[in-house]
């Protein structure tokens, strides 16, 4: 195979390219570059340990080692930085939650994070009621960066018909397409604050599950809202005012609001992403449904896509699309 054609240049369609292109297969690709999808806005998080349950990521070591690998590999490639290396610091919302953490840490789920506890009180300004805890190995992608490296790459062009086979990421738009509507895709709208907060002089990450992320110079980015009824991509007053709370149950700081944005995401219930060949078009594929966690999903996803499309690889069964279509 010796070209393909992308349709959606959003993050899975940017992974998916590299995957390509490091193989020498040549790319072209088309979206209709929208401001509603959940890429333009998505914070780029990747973290190990996620949810009120404070649950190791499904697959967690073998996904950040492909994350870590992918990226590593497109900024040496382009010789510019997607990556940034945090502390995460988790305020604890409730005694449930202080619960699950003494119960993941018996069970040694917790030890290979190298996570600290955080007694109840307050610690550089920030209120932990029901204490708290600490790790690193948490990274940011700056995945608009990433976007706009693959679309420099790539042909850009809406004409697959030179395309030995087609790749689908086009994120929640995938409910309204015939080829693709049976597939899980549940959007879920997310909204974002950008801010600036005086004197908070913060260098890591917080969160009570909304996290608030430093960006420099008093600035600050707070997320992210998760609505599954409202697929308008318009910024909601309703939206500001929870991030606002979440964000004052941490924090005393006067916080200012500078911006305010919405994206619907391509989410799914059970947290997978959807990989395949269409199973009626054999020249046809997708990824989608990569949701709060495409950033560290993203790569393995791409990875394997690529691998059916090239050598007839079985894709991964937690991902594969084959078993939703009826």
């Amino acid at each position: 195979m010796t070209s393909v054609h992308i349709v959606g240049m959003g993050l899975a369609g940017a992974l998916v390219a590299w995957e390509f292109i490091r193989r020498g297969v040549r790319v072209s690709a088309w979206d209709d570059a929208s401001s509603d999808t959940s890429s333009v806005v998505a914070a780029g998080m990747i973290t190990p340990i996620t949810g009120q349950r404070l649950k190791p990521t499904w697959r967690g070591e073998l996904l950040m080692e492909q994350a870590r690998a992918t990226y590593s590999e497109i900024e040496q490639h382009f010789s510019s930085q997607l990556q940034r290396e945090w502390t995460l610091r988790r305020v604890f919302r409730d005694t449930s939650m202080q619960e699950w953490f003494h119960r993941r840490e018996r069970a040694g789920e917790l030890a290979p994070y190298a996570v600290t506890q955080i007694m109840p009180g307050v610690v550089d300004g920030v209120r932990y009621p029901y204490g708290g805890m600490q790790h690193g190995n948490v990274t940011t992608i700056d995945i608009p960066q990433l976007i706009s490296m693959m679309r420099s790459v790539v042909v850009w062009t809406p004409d697959a018909a030179t395309a030995s086979a087609v790749i689908d990421c086009t994120g929640y738009r995938a409910v309204h397409d015939p080829n693709w509507s049976w597939l899980p895709i549940e959007p879920s709208k997310g909204e974002i604050l950008d801010v600036t907060i005086r004197g908070l002089d913060i260098d890591h990450i917080l969160t009570n599950g909304t996290w608030i992320l430093p960006m420099g110079n008093d600035r600050y980015r707070i997320g992210a809202t998760h609505d599954w009824d409202d697929h308008d991509p318009a910024p909601t007053l309703q939206a500001r005012q929870d991030l606002l709370a979440a964000a004052r149950q941490m924090i005393d700081h006067e916080i200012t609001v500078v911006g305010q944005r919405a994206a619907i995401r391509p989410s799914t219930q059970f947290k997978r992403p959807l990989v395949g060949r269409h199973p009626l078009q054999p020249d046809r594929y997708t990824l989608n449904g990569l949701g709060t966690k495409g950033a560290l999903q993203g790569p393995y996803a791409a990875a394997q896509l690529v691998s059916c499309v090239l050598e007839g690889a079985d894709i991964d069964p937690e991902i594969s699309i084959e078993r939703w279509f009826q």
